[in-house]
This record gives C-alpha cells, structure tokens and sequence, in this order.
C-alpha cells in the first residue's frame, strides 16, 4: 500500500536522534510535511560517541535481519558502511564463537553483518535521513513537558541548551525514541496518565571496553570475529573482539558480581586472559591500547507495557529503548530499532494516524516484535542467580536447557550452529531450535569442556570432536 499524502500542515516530532530516533524519522518523512528531531546533544563532526549514548563506546551488532531492515529503509546503507572502513562479516564463516561445549563449527553461509562502530553506524544512517528534505535535526533542544491531555499531546516545549531560551513545537504526532533517559514516566504522569507498568529484570552485568590497533589486519586471520559467550553461573565472563573502521578492533569484556571486569586499564588483559579460551587475550597480548577502558554498569532489561496500558495520548508513539531495554551485552537493541522502524512504517500504511486507536494499535504491533527479543535476553539473564526481577517461567527454564544442548551440538553438527545463528540474528524463529535435524543433533551433545583451545579451528573444522560433520547447508535453508 503506497503512503498516505501527508496533509501541508501535519508535522511528527522525535525526541532523541538516536538510531530509533532517525530510522522513525525516516519512515515519518512519507507520512507527514515536517518531521522534526530535537535532541539535546551537539551532532559530532566525526564519528564520535554522543553523551546520550552512554554505551556508545562499547562493541555493537546490527545482526544480519536489522541490517535487511535499514538496508529497506536507506537503499544502499551497506556499501556506504562498508565505503567507510565497515568490515563484511559472514557470520558462520568468520564469527568464531566460543562457548562452555567448545567453538562452534564454522563454514560458509548466505548471512552477513558488518563490523564498524557504533558511531559511525549512527552517522551513516544520520546522514542519509538529514538529506530527506522534510527532516530537521534541532540539535542541543532539551524537551521537558508534552502540553495537551491525557487523549491527545498539542506540542512539546523545552529548552534550547545553546540559547538558553524557551521553545514550544506544535506536533501532530510526538515519538518518543529518547532511550534508557526518556522522561515518559514523569510526562505522563503530568498530562494525567495512569502509570504504564514495567518489568525490571537486572543481572547486575558491568561490561568493560578498550580500543586497539592489532599487528594482523583483519584480512589475514582465519577469523574476523571471536565472540566468547557468557553461560550462566558456571561460566559467568565473556568478551567479543571485532574489528571496526580505521584499522581498529574493539574489545569488549563482561561479567556479574564478582566476575565483573574491573575499570582500571591493567586489569583489562588478566580478565581477558581469565576467560574460557586465550583467544581474546593471545590476539590482545602485543596489540597497541589506543583508548582508555571504558565501563558500563546500565545493563537492566527494562520492558513498559504500552500495549496493555489504556487512556494513554492518542497520538504519542514511543520506540526503540524507551519502550524496551535490553541487556546491551546481547547487541539487540539497533535491530530491534531498526525492525521497530519497518512495523511502524505497515501501521501508519494501513492505519489512519487520526484515528483514536492509532498509537494503541501501534504499541500492539510493536510489543509483539519485542516479545522474542525480550524473551532471550531474560531467559538469558534469569541463568544468574543474583538477578533482580520475576524468577524464570517454566518456558524459560526449558528454553535454556535446550538452547545449552542446541551450543553442546553446534560444536560438531552444522545444523544446530546454523539454527543457533539464525536466532541470534533474528533471520529465524526461536522454533527453528526445534526442528527435526536440530533436535535429532542434540541428542549427541556433550558435557561443557574444562579447558577450550586458545585458537578456534579454522573454518570448516570441527572443534576436535571426533563426530562427522553433515553436508554443508545454507543458513536459511528450509527457512525463507
């Protein structure tokens, strides 16, 4: 269905220039004559870390199916990433994932992300939306209240942190995508709006990153990628390193409780070096640190149940982390934006943006694209047993059971790596987890090892298990 015309005088305001904030932003530019971003931070020049993306600094992933939704919303967003200094990634191939069972077995396949940044993703998706002609980024504007009621929001009306002055912007529709600072409680609560509830779930996880330059460019190792993947009490600690533009990598360390990585810079290689396998620390060992180490403690998922909640505005959207927070450390949140972005572009293609139930209709749409997501950062994250929230559902229970026999298989069976990859990267149903040759290769999974191998086998090698491997498949095989 084409877009619906906008009406000449019909403007969308977007509080946060975040990746929610510019990819709705984008989707709005069909739909209304003006579109309007104000965030209170200063647009860097480069591509630099924004003070209101406090994780800004820390490894990222737009998994392959969040990369399939920007690449829908901006034509081309991959060769652009890819033009300034991005790394194509086949993530069966060149990800080599290390977890309690061994390294999961590696071959070619048909899915791809690419390694960059977190700021420089930002900056390539700001660039193309800002040369929309219906877009305008008002930058250092600060929103402090919503004015209207409790049914419908008239205008937003701030601060101009630069002037020092008072604004007030009339708006049709009002997003809120401002992330894990978004002030919706407080302005719902002051048009009159009942609390949305929340669910909290917290493990308490601290993560820790440094910047290095690495004598071996990406190109000339067997791997591009080493993720070491944290498994519950048992195996507490993980850390990915990946490489990023400008001839750099980035390492980032993670842990609960006591194994949480520690912030000064020369505890940074021992706690590398304490993870299950060398391979991190091995790679680090004569790598030149090119920053200092940077910490994050906000790692709670945090979910507003905006579809349950009734008498809200009618035309107040709210995307992207402020409405569902995930735990970072399982890289999420910029595909759940980006996918959040596409649902929202079928709604307002087939739902009046006057309508009364339009923002309903959309929260609806939208929880239920959070629901997988949700689930395996919580389940995930209920795996510790200090975590603060609702204890695990019997589903989650079983779901983490299986998933540990699906990663003990995935060490020697194509079939099981390929569907765990698939999840992970959101091309595929959780239930894929379930399918006949997965669930037949489960049935030969093995105890977590004692002791990894610091280097991954190269690809198309088993992780030194002594089984067959199947024939090579495609990742989506069976599934498209």
């Amino acid at each position: 269905m084409p877009p619906v015309p906008p009406c000449s005088d019909s403007r969308a305001v977007v509080i946060g220039a975040g990746i929610a904030g510019l990819l709705t932003a984008r989707v709005l530019a069909e739909h209304f004559a003006q579109v309007i971003i104000l965030d209170r931070d200063q647009t860097p020049t480069t591509p630099l870390r924004r003070s209101g993306v406090p994780q800004g600094s820390h490894a990222h992933a737009l998994f392959a199916q969040g990369l399939r939704a920007v690449e829908t919303l901006l034509p081309g967003f991959s060769d652009e990433l890819r033009r300034r200094g991005g790394h194509r990634i086949d993530v069966c191939n060149d990800l080599a994932v290390a977890t309690p069972y061994g390294w999961g077995v590696r071959f070619p396949s048909d899915l791809h992300v690419i390694g960059a940044s977190r700021p420089l993703i930002e900056a390539v998706i700001r660039d193309r939306v800002l040369a929309l002609p219906q877009v305008r980024l008002k930058e250092r504007h600060q929103v402090d209240v919503l004015t209207g009621t409790a049914q419908h929001v008239h205008a937003v009306t701030g601060r101009d942190l630069e002037q020092g002055q008072a604004f007030e912007i009339q708006a049709t529709v009002v997003v809120d995508a401002a992330g894990r600072g978004s002030r919706l409680p407080h302005w719902l609560a002051d048009l009159g709006c009942s609390p949305v509830a929340e669910t909290v779930i917290d493990a308490h996880l601290r993560y820790a990153t440094r910047l290095y330059r690495l004598p071996i460019p990406p190109d000339e190792r067997d791997w591009r990628t080493c993720y070491v993947l944290p498994a519950g009490p048992a195996h507490p600690r993980g850390g990915v390193l990946a490489p990023i533009e400008g001839n750099r990598w980035i390492a980032t360390l993670s842990g609960v409780g006591a194994d949480r990585p520690a912030t000064a810079e020369e505890a940074f290689l021992p706690f590398a070096r304490s993870l299950a396998t060398s391979c991190i620390a091995d790679a680090l060992e004569h790598a030149e640190p090119l920053t200092p180490v940077v910490c994050s403690n906000a790692t709670a998922n945090r979910r507003r149940h905006l579809e349950q909640a009734t008498g809200l505005p009618d035309n107040l959207l709210v995307v992207g982390d402020a409405a569902c927070t995930f735990n970072p450390i399982y890289a999420q949140g910029m595909t759940v934006a980006a996918l959040s972005a596409l649902a929202l572009s079928r709604c307002l293609a087939t739902r009046p943006r006057t309508s009364r139930s339009f923002a309903a209709r959309c929260h609806r749409r939208l929880s239920t694209l959070h629901d997988i997501p949700w689930l395996l950062a919580t389940t995930a994250d209920l795996s510790f047993p200090d975590t603060d929230g609702p204890p695990p559902a019997l589903h989650q229970r079983v779901l983490r059971r299986h998933l540990d026999r699906v990663l003990a298989a995935g060490t020697h069976n194509r079939h099981a790596q390929a569907a765990f990859i698939g999840v992970l990267n959101m091309v595929q149903h959780p239930a894929t987890l379930l399918a006949p040759r997965v669930m037949l290769s489960t049935a030969f999974a093995r105890q977590p090892l004692t002791e990894l191998t610091s280097t991954p086998p190269r690809h198309g090698q088993q992780s030194g298990r002594p089984d067959e491997l199947p024939p090579p498949t495609s990742l989506l095989d069976g599934h498209r």
